[in-house]
């Protein structure tokens, strides 16, 4: 009887890691994954979503069932799976402006990024496209510059998305330049301006920006990324331009709940690498002119942490009041 009781003892003073460990079924899964996109059906993030739920279903040999849950920016969707039981059988997409922007410009998020979630995989990434319309007389970065320096607070750009003001904030901080944020509800409005001569510059997305200039509506002035775009070979980065550390993207990646064992994080990123790499994935992805890819859950988390710590440091300089 009390080789039980010191059992049960030890039982009991197990560190909660070890027990997560042990807890994690070897024949995981065993029911059918709930997972959360919290954005409208057709949206970006559920297209690309939709599509890798039905490549790793079969892998996994159960059902990935993709339930839509809009509203506040994404963070009813994310506050859902940030209070899930974590048995990997809850998980969300989470896009930049879903995840890292909410807690450098809003008030009471709903949740804690980091200390809330644990990464599994990244999906896809876009790049962001600097634009103006096609016959603007601004032909490139340094012109756009140079006119706003000229004529300061005359020049506008369309503020739909956190993310692009944050990448237009840190533009004009490294440019010394002013341009004055113009609020819209989406990306689409704001290209509407643009297109009508009420906007002078747009940031936008590579999939919905090259559409415009395909068309000979608008004219790229640089991309945000890293490294040129293939599909914009000539349209140079504002890196290459002189713009310190200038990258800005909209990566979509998968997140489950915080506590989630660790064997059921790792055979969860293992079938998304593949079916991220799969053809028929890639296939869409092209057409939506997003990369493939898929960070493990330490470089995911990384890319999280460091572009809250950059994205915080670009608010407060740019005195950036969250609402």
């Amino acid at each position: 009887m009390n080789r039980r009781f010191l059992s049960c003892v030890l039982l009991a003073l197990a560190s909660p890691f070890a027990f997560a460990q042990s807890a994690a079924p070897s024949d995981y899964p065993r029911q059918p994954i709930r997972l959360i996109v919290p954005f409208t059906v057709g949206s970006t993030s559920d297209i690309t979503t939709r599509a890798v739920a039905q490549q790793i279903s079969g892998p996994l040999g159960q059902p990935v069932i993709v339930e839509n849950r809009p509203g506040a920016n994404g963070g009813i969707g994310m506050q859902v799976v940030a209070r899930a039981k974590p048995d990997g059988y809850t998980l969300v997409v989470g896009s930049v402006s879903s995840t890292v922007v909410p807690s450098v410009i809003q008030k009471n998020v709903p949740f804690d990024l980091l200390r809330d979630f644990t990464p599994v995989a990244t999906i896809a990434n876009t790049a962001l496209v600097l634009t103006v319309p096609v016959d603007s007389p601004i032909h490139d970065v340094p012109q756009l510059v140079d006119t706003a320096k000229k004529a300061p607070n005359t020049l506008s750009y369309g503020n739909s998305a956190g993310l692009y003001q944050l990448a237009m904030e840190s533009l004009k901080q490294q440019a010394g330049i002013d341009l004055l944020a113009v609020p819209y509800k989406g990306p689409a409005e704001a290209m509407n301006d643009l297109l009508a001569g009420r906007l002078t510059v747009n940031p936008d997305s590579l999939g919905s920006a090259t559409h415009m200039i395909d068309a000979g509506r608008v004219r790229a002035l640089a991309v945000m990324s890293r490294q040129r775009q293939s599909v914009l070979p000539e349209v140079p980065t504002l890196i290459e331009l002189g713009y310190k550390d200038f990258e800005f993207n909209g990566w979509i990646g998968l997140l489950a709940p915080a506590g989630t064992p660790e064997p059921i994080i790792e055979r969860l990123h293992r079938e998304i690498t593949q079916a991220v790499q799969s053809k028929e994935v890639r296939d869409l992805y092209r057409k939506l002119m997003l990369e493939p890819i898929a960070l493990t859950p330490k470089q995911y988390r990384d890319a999280m942490a460091s572009d809250l710590a950059r994205y915080e440091q670009i608010a407060r300089a740019a005195h950036i009041e969250k609402q």
